[in-house]
């Protein structure tokens, strides 16, 4: 995540980030987390049903119309099967979870209001329909907004329904009303507060998660990220993929001296800068920008052919060298030398060594500062010689 949201940006009544990205990675990241409180919900529901469709087979005989309540809900509980058995397929299972619940619901209140206009007993059934609610917003993971258009809509279908039989009186109505609002209210009041919660607790994950792969002076990726498997997974996907995978070595060209003339302050100025520049220069979320070392950098450039890898190399030589860093009153100037090494990689070839890779453009980042500083050496993987 280059750009980590504050908590503010999470929508103050749909209880998502506002930012479609992040609210996709919230997703992705607690899928399975959803997938598997599906499961458990959808599975207690199904049975649920079935178990309410053998009790009214028990007590009200088999007539026509308790075998009409029966295949419904024994249509609900295969509904509920099936959407368990999808999301678990599903290669984003959070996204088809949303899905399975709402159809779920949906069918769900409609089936119960069809036992209830079946059956009557308009009280006992205002009483189910508030418990059902609850179960709506609450216990079926779900997206806010679905879970309370759902919950709206069997409401007023359900209070109509009770209004057309005319066998209850207005204070009893009136109070079937407050109370299936009030179970609305607090119903959707906590899922919120709920979605808000799930939704805080990712995005300080996400700030952990950040701080501890990130250079704090700088804002690069830092080396224990790198030795984590950072190059060896994208060497590995290019292998996967028949592509080519450039990496560059910087470093700054005599960063003791400017040290010892202006201070590390200074000098601490000028590597965020230089930092600045090469993160501006890359592909935000396909590149990577590394603080290999003090002074030095590593850029891990996906999908990049050893021509694209020395332009890009030339360009960021150039921008450093007319560049300035500002610190205080003064003006500090650098140039930078840098090391390029591209390998085209397929699965037929053997692999790379991620060392291997990063100790020959060393070897060319020092290279050219012997020949000289502030210029670029360039090689392929599988050449011989040095450009």
């Amino acid at each position: 995540m280059s750009e980590l949201q504050s908590p503010s940006a999470i929508a103050r009544w749909r209880g998502e980030f506002t930012s479609a990205s992040t609210e996709s990675a919230f997703l992705r990241d607690q899928g399975g987390v959803i997938r598997h409180e599906l499961t458990r919900s959808l599975s207690i529901c199904g049975i649920s049903y079935l178990a309410f469709a053998l009790a009214d087979v028990a007590h009200l005989g088999q007539s026509s119309q308790t075998l009409v309540l029966f295949l419904a809900r024994l249509a609900i509980a295969m509904v509920a099967l099936t959407g368990i058995v999808l999301t678990r397929r599903s290669a984003n299972p959070a996204k088809t979870a949303y899905r399975a619940a709402t159809v779920f619901t949906s069918l769900a209140m409609l089936t119960f209001l069809l036992v209830v206009y079946a059956r009557g007993e308009l009280l006992l059934h205002g009483m189910s329909m508030a418990i059902m609610l609850i179960i709506v917003y609450l216990f079926i993971p779900n997206r806010l907004r679905n879970a309370t258009i759902v919950a709206l809509c069997a409401s007023a279908s359900f209070l109509a329904l009770v209004y057309s039989f005319g066998t209850v009186s207005a204070r009893q109505l009136s109070t079937m009303t407050m109370l299936l609002l009030l179970a609305n209210v607090f119903g959707a009041v906590a899922a919120r507060r709920n979605a808000r919660l799930a939704r805080r607790q990712y995005w300080t994950q996400q700030i952990l998660i950040n701080q501890s792969v990130r250079d704090p002076l700088t804002g690069a990726f830092n080396r224990r990220h790198l030795n984590a498997g950072l190059l060896d997974g994208e060497i590995e996907s290019a292998r996967r993929r028949n592509a080519s995978l450039t990496i560059i070595m910087c470093d700054v060209d005599s960063f003791k001296s400017i040290n010892d003339t202006h201070g590390h302050q200074a000098g601490d100025a000028l590597l965020q800068d230089v930092a600045r520049l090469l993160l501006s220069m890359t592909r935000d979320g396909i590149d990577t920008v590394v603080r290999y070392g003090g002074e030095e950098f590593l850029l891990i450039l996906p999908d990049t052919t050893l021509a694209d890898g020395r332009a890009l190399a030339e360009r960021m030589r150039t921008r450093l060298a007319a560049a300035n860093s500002q610190h205080g009153l003064v003006q500090i100037s650098a140039t930078a030398s840098f090391g390029v090494v591209s390998a085209r990689l397929s699965p037929e070839l053997p692999g790379i060594a991620s060392q291997a890779l990063i100790a020959h453009a060393d070897e060319l980042l020092y290279a050219a500062k012997r020949n000289g500083r502030n210029r670029v050496h360039a090689r392929e993987w599988e050449a011989a010689g040095a450009a």
